[in-house]
């Protein structure tokens, strides 16, 4: 303290005089800055805050006005005509036109299922993806537990119906509501997806990092892309409370404020870093800053010293982030002082290290990443290093005189090219042909004179279009149940016939045969797939339900059969020669 008077009283009175009308202004000033500020920024936090509170209950209360309104439509729907079987193919009409037109005016509404008590339903953009009985669903006993109130469903994984939009199960939720019909109780089902709380979001905006994002009892509805969200603990909204609170997640303090809905069962929840809620109070604590920095060059003007000690290591830092801001990350600010500026310039520096260690580890990451890339590409295997490597083994077979086992290599060849087909669902009879000769061919090696076959379709059916490896599964069939199982072998015979616009293509053999009880079972299956229990016929009853998609129902399979005679599976398809539907 006395080293400081001394050098007090060595200086000029116009220092002396500078030095002390300085002090005389800035203390006032800085404390007047301080009081001042300190109510500003408690009354500018606690009224971003109270707007941040208001903006999420505007948006739950939003959503809450959304949802009503598709429980409205949903509640027209029911009674335009739920209370109705779908065999009714009149209120069946007018329900489809009810529903198409409420998925035209609301696009995202991404489809619409009618659940009726008999286990039939109605789909507006909707399929039903299995046989499963709509009453074992959860949706569905959850819709009837509510007891003809609406229920919210936040994931629509594991259901038997989809929308035929391709809608990801992550990206929608469902509303359901049960009604009563005379048959008993029946479920609607709206998908809806979440562009509607995504744009209900998007409309507020809580700052550049702030965000909402939507949760039920049990898991996130909707959020924005953020690694925030899924580390905030859901207690934390009990304990918070409506108004708010502070929690603090991987060292940074965010404000939480929350509304919960008793109409939907949603709560919007809000979050914004502290940090950004005290940004506006950080501009006016700068506008005090530069308030009394003029006091002090007015008053210190005649005093070049401390001006300088003031202006040029600013003017010097301002260079340097210019410099950083072009791209040279390696200035660095340099100076003897201690004060606020060479703190700041310490941060500066500390700053760009930072920068320039987080590019080359994204250079770094950025070289690894295309590596793992080259690496995953070369380590895949295409097809035709197959093809090529059947080729030359049937060349080196050649080279040796063995023609069976290039009869035997092309044959497996040009069934593995058949068999992936470039992608291709459809193909002509021709190529099909050639895949069961090929089949054929392979499996008379290995049985030998046990199997005899035969093909009979005209050449003139060639080029009609028919679905890929429909015939190879029957005959496969032919071979492992009806041939195999007789002692002596057998014959297969595959034909192929038209009847005006239909193509009829048979494989028979005059193998084991099938039992009649079993063979009643078989056709039941075949017309009626979700009756079946267990995996036996599962190959007739898909290529029956896929061509029925394809097709219609009138195309499909018939099977006749006799104990110990013979067994015939015929398809019906249509006759289509031209274009190759890919």
């Amino acid at each position: 303290m006395k080293r400081i008077a001394n050098l007090f009283g060595n200086l000029r009175f116009r220092d002396k005089l500078t030095i002390s009308t300085l002090m005389a202004s800035l203390i006032p000033l800085l404390l007047f800055s301080m009081v001042v500020g300190m109510v500003v920024m408690q009354e500018v936090n606690r009224k971003s805050r109270q707007l941040i509170l208001q903006m999420v209950t505007q948006t739950s209360e939003s959503l809450d006005i959304y949802i009503g309104t598709i429980e409205k439509l949903m509640d027209v729907v029911i009674q335009e005509g739920c209370d109705a079987s779908v065999k009714d193919n009149s209120q069946v009409q007018e329900l489809k036109t009810l529903t198409a037109a409420i998925l035209q005016a609301y696009p995202e509404i991404a489809g619409i299922t009618i659940a009726y008590p008999d286990d039939s339903y109605l789909g507006e953009g909707m399929t039903r993806i299995s046989r499963d009985l709509f009453a074992d669903e959860y949706w569905y006993q959850y819709a009837k537990a509510q007891n003809g109130q609406l229920g919210i469903i936040g994931s629509a994984l594991g259901r038997n119906v989809v929308n035929n939009l391709n809608e990801s199960s992550d990206s929608i939720f469902s509303l359901v509501k049960s009604f009563q019909s005379a048959d008993g109780y029946g479920v609607i089902l709206f998908d809806i997806r979440h562009d509607i709380i995504e744009k209900s979001i998007e409309r507020v905006s809580i700052g550049e990092e702030g965000l909402l994002y939507v949760v039920d009892d049990s898991d996130v509805v909707y959020t924005p892309a953020s690694d925030v969200v899924y580390r905030i603990d859901p207690e934390c909204y009990q304990r918070k409370g409506a108004d708010g609170g502070q929690i603090r997640i991987r060292g940074r303090d965010y404000f939480v404020v929350n509304c919960y809905s008793l109409y939907s069962g949603w709560r919007t929840v809000g979050v914004v870093p502290e940090m950004e809620l005290s940004a506006g109070m950080n501009s006016l604590y700068q506008t005090f800053i530069i308030c009394a920095v003029i006091c002090v060059l007015l008053v210190a003007f005649a005093s070049v010293t401390v001006s300088a000690t003031v202006t040029r290591p600013i003017s010097s830092l301002c260079s340097f982030m210019e410099k950083a801001e072009a791209g040279d990350f390696s200035v660095r600010f340099h100076t003897r002082y201690k004060d606020e500026i060479g703190v700041l310039g310490t941060s500066f520096n500390h700053m760009i290290e930072k920068i320039n260690q987080l590019i080359n580890e994204l250079y770094v990451e950025k070289q690894n990443r295309l590596e793992a890339q080259l690496k995953s590409l070369q380590e895949q295997i295409k097809p035709h290093f197959l093809y090529n490597t059947l080729d030359t083994i049937s060349w080196l077979a050649r080279a040796h005189d063995a023609m069976d086992v290039v009869q035997l290599i092309d044959a497996l060849t040009n069934m593995f090219r058949v068999g992936l087909s470039s992608g291709h669902d459809y193909i002509t009879l021709r190529e099909e042909k050639r895949h069961v000769v090929n089949y054929l061919y392979i499996q008379k090696v290995r049985y030998g004179e046990r199997l005899k076959y035969e093909i009979q379709i005209p050449e003139e059916y060639d080029d009609s279009i028919v679905p890929k490896l429909i015939l190879q599964p029957l005959v496969e069939n032919a071979i492992y149940h009806g041939v195999k199982m007789k002692r002596s072998g057998g014959m297969i015979s595959v034909r192929g016939w038209t009847d005006e616009s239909k193509l009829y293509l048979s494989v028979k053999d005059d193998g084991a045969g099938i039992p009649a009880g079993r063979l009643a079972d078989i056709r039941s299956w075949l017309e009626h797939p979700k009756d079946r229990e267990d995996q036996v016929g599962f190959g007739l009853s898909y290529m029956e339900e896929r061509i029925e998609l394809s097709y219609g129902s009138e195309y499909g399979i018939r099977i006749n059969s006799q104990e110990g005679e013979f067994t015939e599976v015929i398809i019906c398809l249509p006759y289509q020669g031209g274009e190759k539907n890919v």
